[in-house]
């Protein structure tokens, strides 16, 4: 097994020759289809279905939109050749039987989820710029954001092609329907081209955004039985990154009462103070994966609260003359939310400006990657009350970031093999708010000392509630060797680079493991997942299409490696 490297998040780019060589065949022939144009109209198809899953949802797929989608997929792996099944919880199956040499081998999957996470919205015109050379890409719904090489350096990877975008208010999916776009690509691909290949299963699964394991128990039992024992998610980020191992995760979910939270847990704040002016603040945070936080200068709107508190005492306005009276995280973007502050009738008189201009220091280093801020005035405190519970919560919010104990803490501040504990959302509930904090390490221990500091720092009359999300694919998948050896040795027929790294998130492999599935995962080739920000490139997006089509001529040859052995915890 290999060594799992440092994650280099793109710091090392894809000379651009070995992009355009790899959209060529290894003999320098000209493809059998136009990869360029297969890979532009069925990413914009794609996109332009609203599949977003939703984990307050009690059926499977959780959105009658993956349905939808997930009829355009069967009928598109129809389209060249595939067999295809679509089972209770909406998999979507697509069998191409072997050819050639690979005719008898044992078979292969490959498989990209056809959910994207809250707050997608379907996009039905992706915007293309050609011969992209690094600079600022023209969102046309979010002029004031800062995308170019020059302030992410990882875009590299992207100059001199042909970049795709959306209109920079809401991310469009290429989580995961690059991937989708790469799997029908080389389904049509191979249909084309012809060659030794093994029997492939390609599949588009339902519910992965909000880790429904469920939704594949099914269909980890029909791999099985088909004797499928080795394959791969399509759904990384980087280019060419191949992974085999993942968080461990776990969510925090901290009640605070607003009955219970006194005025001495919250610095003696009184809840019946007159109050003299009502101040509502919009925050916007800076909207990231947690995987890509620390590179794209990820900030929710949760900290950044928590920030304008801490400058309010520095001031000397907090908490007997401004303090919380409300807060809510946005429903559809954790990063952003709403905070309701009430201005004392005893507070000096310049108080409300001086509350702005402390919230505009806050946001404005944050503006070029999409942070924002709107500020509003109700005069005489529109009927508002200070609330310890909000106060609560954002001095949790400050102390969880700020203990020392587990380093680094935020996923902003995290990066390669580096864990986090992300305050990422507060929400009203029944007499009073509940937060919730997002728990990920590659180390057990590590994940329950970061659950044991949020329980010691709750104030008391606070509720504590650990829910364990996903494992570690690592130690099941390490004497599978051929998990990073073939996808390797594609890359090099092609010329192109890779790194192993482990995803700093999950794909929900979990039941595929337990019936002796093994499976990992492999780069798409993007920018910015789940972002507004979010982008990739035909070039790009091509090259991985000529990956899989190489690792699947590997595959077909491979032989006996394609029965390994899944070590089980």
């Amino acid at each position: 097994m290999h060594a799992l490297t440092h994650p280099p998040s793109l710091a090392q780019p894809v000379a651009p020759d070995a992009i355009a060589s790899a959209v060529v065949n290894a003999a320098g022939q000209a493809a059998p289809i136009d990869l360029l144009s297969l890979v532009f109209d069925t990413l914009q198809a794609l996109v332009a279905h609203d599949s977003a899953s939703d984990e307050r949802s009690t059926t499977i797929p959780s959105t009658p939109g993956q349905r939808k989608l997930g009829a355009w997929i069967a009928d598109t792996m129809r389209s060249f050749g595939a067999a295809v099944e679509i089972d209770a919880h909406g998999n979507v199956l697509g069998a191409l039987p072997g050819s050639g040499a690979g005719a008898k081998a044992p078979p292969i999957a490959m498989m990209a989820h056809l959910d994207t996470a809250r707050g997608t919205v379907a996009t039905p015109a992706l915007r293309r710029v050609a011969g992209w050379r690094g600079d600022r890409v023209p969102y046309t719904d979010n002029a004031a954001m800062q995308v170019d090489i020059a302030t992410y350096p990882s875009l590299a990877a992207f100059c001199g092609q042909t970049l795709v975008h959306g209109e920079g208010r809401a991310p469009f999916g290429l989580d995961d329907k690059l991937g989708l776009t790469e799997i029908l690509t080389l389904g049509a691909w191979l249909a084309a081209e012809g060659g030794d290949r093994p029997p492939l299963l390609l599949i588009a699964r339902p519910d992965e955004e909000i880790g429904c394991m469920a939704a594949v128990e099914g269909l980890s039992e029909a791999l099985r039985d088909r004797g499928v024992r080795l394959g791969w998610t399509i759904d990384g980020i980087a280019p060419f990154e191949i992974n085999v191992e993942n968080f461990d995760a776990a969510m925090v979910r901290v009640s605070l009462p607003e009955a219970t939270m006194t005025a001495a847990a919250t610095m003696g704040a009184a809840a019946d103070v007159p109050l003299r002016t009502g101040l509502r603040l919009s925050i916007g945070g800076v909207n990231t994966h947690g995987a890509t936080a620390k590179a794209e200068g990820h900030r929710p709107a949760t900290r950044l609260a928590a920030e304008l508190l801490g400058a309010l005492d520095a001031a000397g306005l907090g908490p007997e003359f401004v303090a919380p009276c409300a807060f809510g995280s946005d429903s559809e973007r954790d990063c952003d939310g709403v905070l309701d502050l009430g201005v004392a009738a005893s507070a000096p008189a310049d108080a409300e400006a001086r509350v702005a201009a402390c919230a505009e220091a806050i946001i404005a280093p944050h503006r070029p990657r999409g942070a924002s801020l709107g500020l509003l005035s109700f005069e005489g405190g529109g009927g508002w009350r200070m609330s310890h519970a909000v106060t609560a919560a954002l001095r949790l919010v400050r102390d969880v970031l700020a203990d020392p104990t587990v380093l680094p803490v935020a996923a902003e501040d995290s990066d390669g093999r580096q864990g986090y504990s992300q305050p990422f959302r507060i929400l009203p509930i029944d007499g009073g708010v509940r937060l919730d904090v997002r728990l990920r390490d590659f180390d057990p221990a590590l994940l329950d000392q970061r659950a044991a500091t949020v329980a010691a720092r709750c104030p008391a009359g606070a509720g504590f509630e650990r829910v364990d999300q996903y494992i570690n694919m690592g130690p099941q998948l390490r004497g599978v060797s051929a998990l990073i050896e073939w996808p390797e040795a594609a890359a090099r027929r092609l010329g192109l680079p890779t790194v192993v790294q482990p995803i700093r998130g999950g794909t929900g492999v979990d039941p595929f493991l337990s019936r002796g599935v093994a499976i990992g995962n492999l780069g798409t080739g993007y920018f910015a997942p789940e972002s507004e920000k979010e982008l990739t490139s035909l070039e790009m997006a091509a090259a991985h299409v000529r990956w899989l089509a190489a690792l699947i001529a590997i595959a077909a040859t491979a032989g006996a490696e394609a029965s390994p052995s899944v070590a089980q915890p």
